[in-house]
């Protein structure tokens, strides 16, 4: 979620835009994604319809819901990357030496502040504490990040200290540890907390009743990501080779294909000798997912050494995911001011209609960010006067 732009790696002296790519997909498929699923009229009823049978009936319905599923952890696991890249480059400074551990702390409460005050309803700030308003201590996606952050700075901490081993190998045994707590919290009894006898504000965390995003199991996303950007950092002679993103291509589809058996045959194997059952086949989804943005991640590596792509508004908009993210919420939700469109056009619009109106809403952030830089610069000459001057 940085705003800052992806720097260039000194040895060798490349950029690797196939890493804002990422990001810019992700926060697009968010926008036009939530639009969609929030003035869609029949939504809800096809969402049915795939429950059951696996399918809506329509080609290109099914398409946009598996890109919608895929949305939340492209955008999960790029920001890992993305942090641990820029967090992990600089190998001589110590852990509290580096600038970015600082500015990663800075940055995850920020995340956290924004996360729970875009829940907040100024309209009714008087009942904004009681069970009226239950979503305001509900734990999104903004939240999900910022712990996912202090995820990877403490685990960056700890290989610091330690100093054996590569470091996305802890990012990967973290993740692993993560998602291997999913299925206990699948089986666990409706209406069954953790941990239990805690505020909501802390069980939407864990496992509660407002758990959108909770960490179990959104935090491995995130881990994994820190993992591919420390893989990217140990190769980066060779990211640019055609070798790197092949086998991101191969591990992913060995994920997304072989995800289930696997877990089966595991967990099978530990029955016959009498092991603790995991339930990994629980499991089953999360790694398909993964595998997929694997996948597309090699998709993009090759794009970006086969193409000199030159769209820098298009890349911009991966630089400031976290403005694009606040004022999107703002105006579909209406977070914070308590009125947004989805008061005026919920579910009350057809299927060419919501998507007509899905590509105007992303037009809106392309303007928004083409133009981010020219108001910044104003708000900078105001503040300029009052800013203390460097001698």
């Amino acid at each position: 979620m940085s705003e800052e732009e992806i720097e260039i790696i000194q040895k060798p002296k490349v950029r690797l835009k196939f890493i804002d790519m990422a990001r810019s997909f992700a926060i697009l498929l968010m926008l036009e994604g939530h639009f969609i699923e929030h003035t869609f009229q029949d939504f809800k009823p096809m969402i049915e319809l795939v429950k059951q049978n696996g399918t809506s009936g329509y080609l290109l319905f099914d398409w946009w819901y598996f890109m919608k599923g895929f949305t939340a952890p492209l955008f999960f696991t790029v920001t890992g990357l993305v942090f641990v890249y820029l967090l992990a480059r600089n190998k001589q400074a110590g852990y509290m030496r580096n600038p970015r551990v600082k500015r990663g702390f800075r940055r995850a409460f920020e995340l956290l502040f924004w996360g729970y005050a875009l829940q907040l309803n100024l309209r009714h700030v008087g009942n904004t504490f009681n069970h009226e308003f239950p979503w305001l201590y509900a734990f999104h996606v903004l939240q999900s990040i910022g712990v996912g952050i202090i995820g990877l700075l403490l685990i960056f901490g700890l290989y610091k200290l330690i100093n054996r081993g590569p470091l996305f190998l802890y990012y990967f045994i973290a993740g692993t540890v993560v998602f291997s707590f999913y299925p206990y919290m699948k089986t666990l009894p409706e209406g069954v907390y953790l941990p239990s006898g805690f505020p909501q504000v802390i069980q939407n965390m864990i496992h509660g009743p407002k758990s959108v995003f909770a960490i179990i199991p959104w935090m491995a996303f995130t881990l994994y990501g820190g993992m591919v950007g420390a893989l990217i950092i140990r190769f980066q002679d060779d990211v640019k080779k055609y070798w790197f993103p092949m086998v991101f291509i191969v591990v992913g589809l060995l994920l997304n294909t072989f995800g289930r058996p696997i877990g089966i045959l595991i967990d099978d194997t530990l029955a016959m000798i009498g092991f603790w059952k995991l339930d990994l086949v629980h499991n089953a989804w999360l790694y398909g997912r993964l595998g997929q943005i694997f996948i597309a991640l090699g998709l993009l590596m090759l794009f970006d050494k086969l193409v000199n792509f030159k769209g820098e508004l298009f890349l911009k908009i991966g630089q400031n995911t976290l403005p694009i993210y606040i004022i999107h919420v703002m105006i579909l939700y209406g977070g914070l001011f308590g009125i947004g469109l989805n008061q005026f056009m919920g579910r009350a619009l057809n299927g060419w209609q919501s998507v007509l109106g899905a590509a105007l809403f992303i037009t809106l952030f392309v303007f928004f960010i083409k133009y981010f830089e020219f108001f910044d610069g104003i708000k900078q000459k105001i503040l300029s006067p009052f800013k203390k001057k460097d001698h």
